[in-house]
């Protein structure tokens, strides 16, 4: 008998999934996207995917590396599928702890047989960039196999993909409540109607929220703001840029201009200005950035990377990310049985999406729970502490400073 699986949401998560549950023949699965494939955060999303990077701990590190060969094969059998451009990525070190974690970087790299350094010479650095103001900084960690993909191009891909294995793709259907029997979820009611399900997978995003409170859920997950500019240097470079990571921000090329955004993991959550619970429906296409971003960017350039506030804005917009207070996805079941989360990536969907597609497939098709799964649950958010004033404290895996 096949299992009846819905998964909500169309983004680089919810296909990611779909094509994991497609290689299962005793799954039926149906994907519910309310707009178009890939259309919502993973729309607004930089894609950058490099090896070298902050985003993600040592500790995951097996979760970048599937995700990044995943995507690479996937482009070398299907030549354009994900966008992928190879632009190598340079990470630069202001302090010890940053630059303890890149050392750590170049050498996991080089275990798996990719390409990497560790620069101290401010020569080999501005070799990269050389417009970068590297007083005060201990080094940088470059590694010319890194890039950044489309994110929307490879949610397409999936549920192409998927589609062709027999995965059923709603898109333009909006999920408006859960049929729930005795305790468990039976299904889902659609503006196109009603679908019976085994099993529901919320892979909603930055909806997830406003979703898990039509169970009675109450997720402590937040939403930051994704503020993106899209900068146009009155001359031009004259060099090719790479992905350009500091610790409270990153930039990398989008054609001749730069895409330049505020590193997520540098968001308080304790602070109105960066965390909230917004409605994702009402941010527009363009626009909606707030006075903060660009002063803490401009402060942010002027020290680092002067030669870039000699720009015009090109073009300005919002995503909202789903953050729990550690920073880290939210997977599996929840009390309500037949409810499963893939949700809470923040800034980090399209590294993690691959890993939690494979690994929460297996999980519903089989039973079994991956480390990854069993470190992840929802249960663990129940332990979170506050302070006097009611505030989260959370530790995200990187020391911003």
């Amino acid at each position: 008998m096949k299992k009846k699986i819905g998964i909500i949401g169309g983004g680089i998560i919810g296909t990611s999934l779909a094509y994991f549950l497609s290689e299962y023949p005793e799954a039926e699965v149906d994907l519910f996207e309310k707009n178009s494939i890939g259309s919502g955060t993973t729309a607004k999303s930089a894609a950058t995917f490099c090896l070298i990077d902050d985003s993600v701990s040592h500790e995951f590190w097996s979760v970048r590396l599937f995700g990044f060969k995943f995507y690479t094969r996937l482009e070398q059998k299907y030549p354009g599928s994900t966008g992928f451009e190879k632009t190598g990525t340079l990470i630069v070190c202001p302090y010890r702890e940053y630059e303890m974690y890149v050392k750590q970087s170049v050498d996991l790299i080089l275990a798996s047989d990719y390409h990497a350094e560790y620069w101290t010479d401010n020569e080999k650095i501005h070799r990269i960039i050389p417009d970068l103001n590297l007083d005060g900084v201990l080094g940088a960690g470059w590694c010319p196999d890194d890039g950044f993909f489309d994110a929307t191009m490879i949610a397409n891909t999936l549920a192409k993909l998927s589609r062709e294995k027999g995965v059923n793709i709603h898109i333009g259907t909006k999920v408006q409540d859960f049929s729930v029997k005795s305790g468990r979820v039976t299904g889902l009611e659609t503006n196109k109607g009603h679908y019976d399900f085994d099993v529901v997978v919320d892979a909603s995003g930055p909806w997830v929220r406003h979703v898990a409170r039509l169970l009675g859920i109450d997720l402590p997950i937040w939403h930051t703001k994704a503020e993106v500019f899209i900068l146009q240097p009155t001359n031009k470079l004259g060099y090719n840029f790479p992905v350009l990571k500091y610790p409270r921000f990153y930039a990398r090329k989008d054609k001749d201009n730069v895409f330049i955004c505020k590193s997520h993991q540098s968001m308080d959550l304790n602070d109105p200005l960066h965390a909230g619970f917004w409605d994702p429906d009402q941010l527009p296409m363009t626009g909606g950035t707030d006075q903060y971003f660009w002063d803490f960017l401009t402060e942010e350039l002027m020290k680092n990377y002067p030669r870039l506030l000699d720009s015009s804005i090109v073009n300005e917009w919002v995503g909202y990310r789903a953050e729990p207070p550690d920073f880290l996805p939210v997977l599996g079941p929840t009390d309500v049985e037949g409810y499963i989360l893939a949700a809470g990536a923040g800034g980090n969907g399209v590294i993690e999406a691959p890993t939690i597609g494979r690994d929460i497939a297996n999980y519903i098709m089989t039973g079994a729970k991956s480390w990854y799964l069993e470190r992840l649950p929802l249960s663990r958010l129940s332990e979170l502490k506050y302070d006097q004033n009611g505030k989260i404290i959370s530790k995200p895996d990187i020391i911003i400073k």
